[in-house]
């Protein structure tokens, strides 16, 4: 799924990009009236606080914009019809779930076909976790290389799913996800098609979620389809005789979902809760109660994002090793987990020091907007 070009981006692929951004465009402007007809919409109530009903149509745009694009650039199609069905399965489950809410099991389900699929249809497997021992021989996974394949994809889904909480979040984590492929895939002379065309219809979508009077909504059928098409991409990346990555790195490209989740959910298991509630102890909770706006949130998070994945990425191409590399990222995690848990004792400290940067008088202050 990787095009091989000996020039750098040239503009074919340009056109090839804006093409997935104008028609997810053209595909939120047809799709809109209908949903809004259907009730395909999210409705402010409890922890929903947005204004009025928004259509919950990112996710079949992005699907439906990606799929023109596909077949009107794609050199082989052969190679990404696992890709579509598997996209086609999380997409159908995820727009039922979005306008009449489905089971855990049932989407769990899908979930888990999608990976068969990508394993099993398109040979996409994690054989091996790379150099993390400190010698010349990978970590292999052996007889359970495909099962935990499909682990991953169900854990990449649901973290970016888990995280979609504010304006433009999930997509442009997955935004700097995708652009990190695309780079390290021309540092290496090719061209991912696939990470251009699906970043090019995340623009399209958050042009609508955080600009467009006629918003919209990813819903769960665009988390579900990008961490999908974000847990195929880098499991690909990272295999075989021309990985661009070795695994860990992938850990990086994707360290915010991944961390944010994992922690969150150790966290309310040892409260002895399920790790699937929804609740308000995510990243951007943490913001939006030390008082930043959620244009602010938005803007330090995905700053974080990318740091991590440049630091990731740089540290392995200036030669740090594989195993350091996990020990740094665990220690990161940790650090992470300390502080959710201590989380009442950091946002005091960063309101006393955002008091300190921007004083104002008490009674102008005002309290922070919350958002699910």
């Amino acid at each position: 799924m990787v095009l091989s070009f000996k020039e750098p981006l040239v503009p074919f692929e340009l056109i090839i990009w804006l093409s997935s951004v104008i028609l997810t465009a053209a595909a939120v402007r047809l799709i809109r009236p209908f949903a809004l007809h259907i009730g395909l919409v999210d409705i402010p109530a409890g922890r929903k606080t947005h204004s009025g009903n928004i259509p919950l149509i990112g996710g079949i745009a992005i699907y439906i914009a990606f799929s023109l694009s596909v077949l009107l650039f794609h050199a082989d199609l052969n190679t990404i019809r696992g890709f579509i069905l598997a996209g086609s399965l999380l997409i159908t489950i995820g727009v039922l779930d979005d306008h009449h809410e489905i089971s855990v099991k049932v989407r769990f389900l899908f979930q888990i076909l999608a990976g068969i699929i990508m394993t099993s249809m398109a040979g996409v497997v994690l054989y091996d976790l790379g150099l993390l021992l400190g010698t010349d021989t990978p970590v292999t996974l052996a007889i359970w290389a495909a099962p935990f394949s499909v682990i991953a994809v169900i854990g990449v889904i649901n973290a970016l799913n888990m995280v979609d909480g504010i304006d433009g979040l999930a997509g442009s984590l997955a935004l700097v996800t995708l652009i990190a492929i695309q780079l390290l895939a021309l540092m290496n002379g090719t061209v991912h098609i696939e990470a251009l065309i699906i970043s090019g219809t995340i623009i399209g979508f958050l042009w609508f979620n955080l600009f467009s009077r006629d918003k919209i909504f990813l819903g769960d059928a665009g988390s579900m389809f990008l961490g999908f098409a974000l847990a195929w991409f880098l499991i690909e990346a990272t295999q075989g005789e021309q990985r661009l990555i070795p695994p860990v790195v992938a850990l990086w490209l994707f360290a915010v979902p991944l961390i944010d989740t994992v922690a969150i959910m150790i966290r309310r298991l040892l409260k002895g809760q399920s790790p699937f509630l929804p609740d308000r102890e995510h990243l951007h909770h943490l913001f939006l109660r030390a008082g930043f706006t959620p244009p602010q949130t938005l803007l330090i998070i995905s700053a974080i994002a990318i740091l991590l994945a440049t630091f990731g990425s740089s540290a392995y191409y200036y030669g740090l090793p594989e195993w350091l590399l996990l020990i740094t990222f665990l220690a990161l995690f940790g650090l992470y987990l300390l502080t959710i848990t201590h989380a009442w004792v950091v946002l005091k400290t960063i309101r006393r020091l955002l008091h300190r940067s921007n004083p104002r008088p008490d009674n102008s202050s005002t309290p922070a907007r919350r958002h699910d």
